[in-house]
């Protein structure tokens, strides 16, 4: 498996995606083949949808004004992600824990980093929609049958760091189903299924890195193996199939 990373120009504003992308092949000396994975930052995704607020134009309503007077949080910020999230569970110091799109995320993605000081960035409006849109898009203008991962960081429960995740994704098998294979000595996987989408965002994340890289896009070869006319589907479970969220009400009961 080889890793290119494709070095951009920070924007600031909207933007046609796959026009760019066609710019940044060109000045990194790459071009796609078939097979390839195209893996994307969510962040570089959202900024050419426009997907951006400046916290100045924000106008706080009244669950934002008592979560963040309660979790010592910025007012309009709160409002943003609040209006970002499905769901959210609970609240903390700095940070309110939401499920988005399926996901546990800390303040629904909404984010405040590569992005000009005053403004927030969002998550895409449609990760898996924008996935599809760009691979028949690659297809077309560039003549490369692709797979495209959307990628986001994510923190993982009692763990130090970030890692990568897709949040959108299409022409891959996201998820490869093991149960009912055999391991090494014959024993029958009863619940493994592999997060190959994932696995391939955190492996982007090596090279994309956290902070000023300027690397919001990157080639994955080697993987043709997984690539498969496919759209993406829901790669997500009920929290009541979670075993994180299953066994957090067991930890609090046991706690208290």
């Amino acid at each position: 498996m080889q890793v290119i990373p494709l070095k951009a120009p920070p924007k600031s504003g909207p933007f046609s995606f796959v026009r760019e992308l066609s710019s940044l092949l060109e000045s990194n000396g790459e071009a796609l083949s078939d097979g390839d994975v195209l893996v994307v930052s969510s962040k570089y995704l959202a900024m050419s949808e426009g997907r951006y607020v400046r916290l100045k134009d924000v106008v706080p309503l009244g669950d934002a004004d008592s979560l963040a007077s309660e979790h010592g949080m910025n007012r309009a910020f709160v409002e943003a992600v609040l209006r970002e999230s499905d769901f959210v569970l609970k609240g903390l110091q700095g940070f309110l824990l939401t499920i988005k799109d399926g996901f546990f995320a800390p303040n629904a993605g909404v984010d405040k980093s590569n992005i000009p000081k005053g403004c927030v960035i969002l998550h895409p409006s449609d990760s898996m929609a924008m996935a599809a849109r760009i691979r028949r898009e690659v297809l077309l203008s560039m003549g490369a049958k692709v797979a495209v991962v959307i990628t986001d960081s994510r923190l993982q429960p009692l763990r130090k760091g970030t890692v990568g995740v897709s949040v959108g994704f299409s022409g891959i098998e996201a998820v490869v189903d093991d149960r009912g294979r055999a391991d090494l000595f014959g024993n029958l996987l009863k619940v493994t299924r592999r997060a190959i989408a994932d696995n391939i965002s955190s492996a982007v994340q090596l090279v994309m890195g956290e902070s000023d890289e300027g690397v919001p896009v990157a080639i994955v070869r080697g993987l043709a193996h997984f690539v498969a006319d496919i759209d993406g589907y829901d790669s997500s479970v009920e929290p009541e199939e979670c075993i994180f969220v299953r066994g957090l009400s067991s930890y609090s009961s046991a706690t208290a």
